[in-house]
């Protein structure tokens, strides 16, 4: 359990603002001031500035609210965890970004509970921001994503690496073939729509591999929608770039096939975030392990 004072930080720091933070914990401003003049006097260090007028934490102000809100997730997955030991239940409670959630997250799920029956698993598959979010404020216990994050932010663990291929129907005319990107050119793109976090993956890949994505004859845009996209691939609607592991269950049955691009390359690691620093309960350590030999297997597989 955390002390009231540092509660009240953590919560200035995501409010910003003295006034937000003494509504949100309902207790008076003056009061939020005496708890953060109390810390900065323990500490005996300044824990935050005002730079053109906007709350910004100083170094060591940054250095406490890590340490902070550890400990406040912790504990807060501790009271969960020790509930639910005097029930007999165990439970872990699992976020995923959309490439993983629709892609081998199902499978991972299935393989877990064969082998271990009697756990409780949550799962909620959102955006980095909202998972991230949940994180710290002790909802999940970890979350899935391509990618890595600063270790200042979070800690990670590196569960597998995959790339990203070009995706077609088996009747495409350059289905298995080696081509040049000049090559695909003339054919339809399907891909996100702008802005959202897969769409931006893409254009970095593009931007790495010399690609335009406004040189493609058309483009379909799916709004976070894997199923439509593949469906779409089936149909010979177009072709897409998209995560292997995402398509390796189509690519095994041949619904779906590869085109192969001269001179291009990607590749991304899968990884398990983790609240910086935090304690990991016995279960939780057993579902890294896990992780790690079930993927390690998947991308052996495809």
């Amino acid at each position: 359990m955390l002390d009231t004072r540092l509660v009240t930080f953590l919560t200035l720091c995501q409010t910003k603002s003295f006034t937000k933070t003494a509504e949100k914990l309902h207790i008076t401003q003056p009061a939020v001031s005496h708890h953060i003049k109390y810390l900065e006097g323990y500490y005996r260090t300044k824990l935050y500035t005002y730079t053109n007028r906007r709350f910004v934490l100083t170094p060591t102000g940054r250095t406490l609210y890590q340490y902070a809100n550890s400990v406040h997730s912790d504990s807060e997955r501790i009271r969960e965890h020790l509930s639910l030991l005097s029930s007999s239940t165990k439970e872990l409670r699992l976020g995923a970004e959309q490439s993983a959630g629709e892609s081998f997250l199902p499978y991972l799920i299935i393989a877990f509970m064969e082998k271990y029956p009697d756990y409780k698993i949550r799962v909620v598959t959102d955006n980095y921001d909202a998972l991230s979010r949940m994180l710290n404020e002790g909802e999940l216990d970890f979350f899935l994503m391509d990618g890595i994050v600063s270790k200042s932010e979070h800690d990670y663990y590196e569960l597998c690496s995959s790339s990203t291929i070009c995706a077609c129907s088996p009747v495409h005319p350059l289905a298995e073939k080696r081509v040049t990107i000049q090559d695909l050119y003339n054919s339809t793109l399907i891909l996100g729509v702008d802005k959202t976090p897969s769409r931006n993956r893409l254009e970095q890949i593009f931007r790495d591999n010399n690609i335009s994505s406004m040189r493609f004859a058309h483009r379909i845009e799916i709004s976070n929608s894997l199923t439509t996209v593949k469906q779409l691939l089936i149909q010979n609607t177009g072709i897409s770039f998209l995560y292997k592991s995402a398509v390796a269950r189509e690519l095994k049955e041949g619904s779906i096939r590869q085109i192969y691009i001269r001179d291009y390359y990607e590749y991304h690691s899968y990884n398990l975030i983790s609240i910086h620093n935090s304690y990991f309960y016995p279960e939780q350590t057993d579902f890294i392990k896990f992780c790690q030999d079930f993927l390690k297997q998947w991308d052996s597989d495809i």
